[in-house]
């Protein structure tokens, strides 16, 4: 378990679960900004959960708590999610030049 205390010039104050929590789920990404949104449905029960976080003042709206939660999954295997979008480029590419010799070769010459 990560500590839970933070030193300050007074001495040493217990972290909020919140900070702990947005701690961990974002290490290394502080500094990054929540700038795209992303509509999505869930179940009720998720839903709940996610209220009680809010309710608790874990965090302060449903979208943080998804997104701190989203960020925390893919960090968990950023390798793995890198490579896949490293294939996804490479993938786009080939779709993209695929398409063009398509076209090419149905145009009059």
């Amino acid at each position: 378990m990560p500590d839970t205390k933070k030193s300050t010039k007074t001495g040493t104050v217990q972290l909020s679960l919140r900070e702990q929590l947005l701690g961990r789920l974002s290490e290394g990404d502080v500094a990054k900004k929540r700038e795209v949104s992303v509509m999505t449905r869930m179940s009720g029960d998720i839903v709940e959960i996610l209220d009680s976080l809010v309710e608790l003042e874990i965090f302060k709206s449903r979208s943080e708590a998804v997104s701190a939660f989203v960020e925390q999954a893919i960090a968990a295997r950023s390798q793995m999610y890198e490579e896949i979008k490293a294939q996804a480029t490479d993938i786009r590419k080939l779709r993209d030049s695929a398409k063009k010799h398509a076209f090419e070769a149905f145009q009059d010459k």
